[in-house]
């Protein structure tokens, strides 16, 4: 995890001298604004599939997403989802509707500790592909790394700590400077963290067919790690008397 510390320090310093109910008429006010980032190293390779299947009856769709669920589970990856929708196939044809058949489709989201583990699950739903053809077909999101919400609420932390170590010692400071006793009032805090990531864009991939090979074997391509910043801002106001 490699750190990167900004520094940046705007106050204003005024008298109060009018209405200052609540402070003495020669107390001064200070406003710090203080920013600290770092950067983290993505420990969670994330992706999205969506399981869509096509079939006449019902009951077939139904049992094909059930045993596509099954497959999932066996391979004992982390991952969430599993709800699924079945409905017919309908649409509209010189002003009337047309129905044929049905379909179905079933979302996981898994989060893998290595990227490797995704060959796994491609190659349990291209097997199920090749068994039943043009009945099931896959959308693979862009898949990516990620920081873990553990590492980034560990991160959120130490910022936080760090910038109020920063403000008292910045208030000690001011202090010396202006010959008054400086105190901590108020402390907002802004935390950037890095973007969402959001399954299923315009970049997915359709995998609608699979190799006639009797045992399927798929290596995926594995996107490099990219750090992730996060920084927090923090608004700090002192009062010195």
């Amino acid at each position: 995890m490699k750190k990167v510390m900004i520094f940046t320090i705007v106050f204003i310093i005024f008298l109060s001298i009018s209405n200052a109910f609540s402070e003495p008429v020669d107390s001064t006010k200070v406003y710090i604004t203080l920013e600290e980032t770092k950067e983290l190293i993505p420990d969670i390779y994330v992706i999205s599939i969506s399981i869509n299947v096509n079939s006449v009856q019902e009951a077939e769709t139904i049992k094909i997403l059930g045993i596509v669920d099954k497959s999932i589970k066996n391979l004992h990856l982390n991952y969430k989802g599993g709800k699924y929708n079945v409905y017919r196939n309908c649409w509209w044809e010189k002003g009337k509707e047309k129905c044929s058949g049905y379909k179905g489709n079933v979302y996981y989201y898994f989060e893998l500790e290595k990227p490797e583990q995704q060959n796994k699950i491609l190659e349990t739903l291209t097997e199920l592909q090749e068994k039943y053809q043009d009945k099931v077909s896959l959308t693979i999101s862009n898949p990516t790394w990620t920081v873990s919400k553990k590492n980034l609420k560990i991160a959120e932390e130490e910022l936080k700590l760090e910038i109020i170590d920063t403000a008292q010692s910045f208030s000690k400071k001011i202090s010396e400077k202006i010959g008054k006793i400086c105190r901590i009032t108020e402390i907002n805090y802004d935390v950037r963290r890095p973007p969402i990531w959001y399954p299923f864009r315009d970049e997915d991939i359709m995998l609608k067919s699979a190799t006639r090979e009797s045992k399927i074997s798929l290596e995926a391509p594995t996107p490099v790690k990219e750090e992730k910043t996060i920084s927090v801002k923090t608004s700090i106001t002192l009062i010195c008397n």
